[in-house]
Order: C-alpha cells, then structure tokens, then sequence
C-alpha cells in the first residue's frame, strides 16, 4: 500500500540528489580541524534557516542543533538524527578536483557525507513539514575525531532534551554502495587514553645496577599489559589494551631518569570498562616496586560503547529492506573496537547508528582516515532515505518502548 508521506520524501529526495552531492564537495573542499568548525556550522545554519528550521549554534560557533515542527501540532514525539562535522589533520592525496583547499586538513572519515545525509533528512522533512507526525530534530556536532569529542557538550546544550529516539550514521568503505550494515546491541567499544610516566633513576648504560632503569620497567610494564589483558578479562567480552608512544631519554650509552607510555584501553562492556584502570594500577605498582621504581598514571576517560537499541535498529533494517531489497542490507556480525562519541547521546535516549557502505564498483577501496579515501557519492541519496523514513517510522512510535513515550502527547493537531 503506498504511503503519501513516504512518497513525498522519495521524490523530494530524488529531485535533490545534485544539491546534496554538490553540498558534500563544497563541505570536502573547505575541511576544518575539531573545535574550529565555525564556516562548516555557518553554512549549515544558513542552509538549515532557509528551510525553515529552528536553528541554535553553539556560543563558541561550532556545532548547531536545528528543529523542525510541523505547524499546528501539539508536539508529540521528537527524533533526532546526528551528523559529525570536523575534519582530520592529513593531507589530501585523492587528486579529486574538489580536493582539501586546506593543507594538512582533509574530510578523510566521511563526516562530508553525513554532514550531506542529513542536510537530506532535512530536505525531506522541510518539503513534508505539515504532514510529519513529530518534531525532528538535526544535530550537527563538532570535534568527533578528538577526545573528549563534542557530543557531551552538544547534550550539555541541550540537544537531548525532549528527545525519545536518536539515529546515526557512518561510512563504510568496505561495503558496496548501495548496500548498509546493522547491527543490535554493542556496536563499537569504549575507548580511555592514558598516560604512564615511570620514574627511575639515571645512570650510565655500563653499569645499569647502579641505577634504576625505567625502560627496562616500562618494557615489562607493556608486555604485562598486552599479555595480562586476555588473562585478567573473559575473552568472550574483549578488552584491547594498545601502545601507541613510548618516549625516554636521548643519548644511546645514558640510561635516563623516566618513561612514558601513551595508549588507548578499550572494552565493549561497562562492567569491564570499569575495572581496567583498578587492574593496571595493580599491575604497574607491582612491576615498580619490584624493581624500586615510581609511577603515576593518568586516565583520560574517552567516549562509552555505543550499545544501538533492538528496537530501533529493527526500524533502520526494516525501512532499508523496503528501500533497497533484503539482499543490500546485512547483520554486522561482529562489534567494532574502534569508538565513536554518538554514544553519548544514547546516555540520553535509545538511538541506532548503521554503517552506509560507500565503496564503489572497480575503484580501489582506502581505508577510513587515509589521505586517498573517497567514498562513492552514490551512497548519498541512500543515507539520507533511511534516516528519513526511519524518523518517520519512530515518531509514528515504530520501535519505541512504550515506557519511552508514555508522557508524550501522540502528536495531536490542534484543531481550530
């Protein structure tokens, strides 16, 4: 049976295709490092006013929330649809002609085209504004690609409030275009930065005994962690503990006073989450005072699992099906160990992020953050008709717990 709302979002969505894909180079040419958005969020904020969204830019100038409320409804349901907006510190090499116009600063994750989705989501929603059934909601959000990235300061403004469902998006480049993956329950690992300093005692490399020798320490410190982790912690459950720096001394016969480690401490679930730092304190104290060394150690708490709701990703892999055919859309079967900060929206509110696969057909296949990554542009349109009827879907209370919208009016139009 066809479904008039549906239908208008199809065909508004099809008439734009261009304009999207001409907004998706505009953004590419001109990227902007996290924290410095500012003619990124500009010119979403001008492009969001003419279709007559509610528009509230952050008072730093980056990052924008935008409502659209159909005219003469009682509000009933809000969903909100996120994009990220920042650019990461490489120099282009795709040779594209709309390539970075910045050197050293490129949109090599795909934050262009999510930025370019949701403009669509909000093409949609403005051309059916009268026949939406809630209020939608757009987060434009800074600085993901740092830590801590911006989405706990897109909720501190305010961007879920009033909020029941939230839907994201993210690129994939090993997936054909034309084809999406979901995934229920954990889809990508939590993430903690920490920094070890190790302090010893300097002294000549003739005569290590004299001295205390923090890389020698540190060395036992890194091997502990890598072999303890899947000792410690279920392997069923993982928790990924990694190295990225090591930095001591300068001179090749000197034995220097201190150490220091930098890595990432990443798991799937709260539980372990929690206990990693408790174990590595552990572990080092123990290591140090073997050897007569001191440490100190510093976490920096990064972004949580995003844990993606059953109930909605069923509304994403149900209105893909219907788009694209049971064939294009697949189950992840695996969580990712990589993070990404949209879990802190789903803190708030039950949300679902699914990968929108941009490879496309007889083009080499870059990896995310590469200075060659270019995403098929034909993955536009589609992003953007899944975030659509997926917000349509949940603001008619498709997939939404009833304990979710049980003090929300039904979105009642007010009669005359």
């Amino acid at each position: 049976m066809s479904d008039p709302l549906l239908d208008a979002i199809h065909r508004t969505l099809k008439g734009r295709t261009q304009e999207l894909i001409a907004l998706r180079r505009e953004l590419h040419a001109h990227p902007e490092l996290s924290h410095d958005e500012r003619r990124t969020t500009a010119l979403l904020a001008d492009r969001l006013r003419a279709l007559g969204f509610d528009v509230r830019a952050r008072p730093e100038g980056v990052g924008l929330l935008a409502d659209l409320t159909p005219i003469g409804l009682d509000l009933g349901r809000t969903v909100a649809v996120r994009s990220d907006i920042d650019a990461l510190p490489i120099e282009e090499l795709t040779g594209l002609p709309f390539a970075s116009t910045r050197a050293g600063v490129m949109h090599a994750c795909g934050h262009d085209v999510h930025m370019s989705c949701v403009m669509g989501v909000a093409e949609a929603m403005s051309a059916c504004r009268d026949a939406l059934p809630g209020r939608v909601r757009l987060i434009y959000q800074h600085s993901e690609e740092v830590s801590p990235g911006g989405a706990d300061e897109m909720v501190a403004f305010g961007a879920m409030e009033g909020v029941d469902a939230v839907l994201g998006v993210h690129c994939d480049p090993v997936v054909p275009v034309g084809q999406i993956g979901v995934r229920a329950g954990a889809f990508t690992a939590s993430s903690d930065a920490f920094t070890l300093t190790v302090t010893g005692q300097g002294g000549h490399s003739a005569r290590p005994h004299q001295a205390i020798d923090p890389v020698f320490v540190g060395v036992q410190i890194a091997s502990a962690l890598y072999q303890l982790a899947g000792r410690v912690f279920d392997a069923r459950d993982p928790v990924v503990i990694a190295i990225g720096a090591i930095q001591a001394g300068r001179q090749h016969n000197i034995i220097p006073d201190a150490l220091t480690l930098k890595g990432t401490a990443r798991s799937l679930s709260k539980a372990h989450r929690h206990e990693i730092e408790p174990w590595m304190r552990r572990t080092i104290a123990g290591l140090c005072d073997t050897y007569g060394a001191a440490f100190t150690l510093e976490i920096n708490p990064g972004a949580p699992s995003i844990i993606n709701d059953e109930g909605l990703t069923r509304v994403v892999e149900r209105v893909a099906v219907d788009l694209l055919g049971g064939a294009q859309v697949h189950r992840i079967d695996l969580p990712s160990m990589g993070a990404e900060d949209f879990s802190w929206y789903l803190e708030h509110a039950p949300g679902c992020m699914f990968r929108l696969g941009t490879a496309a057909p007889d083009a080499p296949r870059h990896m995310l953050h590469s200075p060659c990554f270019n995403p098929s542009e034909a993955a536009i349109p589609i992003g953007a008709q899944i975030l659509s009827r997926a917000a349509v879907a949940v603001l008619r209370g498709e997939g939404l717990e009833p304990r979710a919208i049980a003090s929300k009016s039904q979105g009642r139009r007010r009669g005359p």
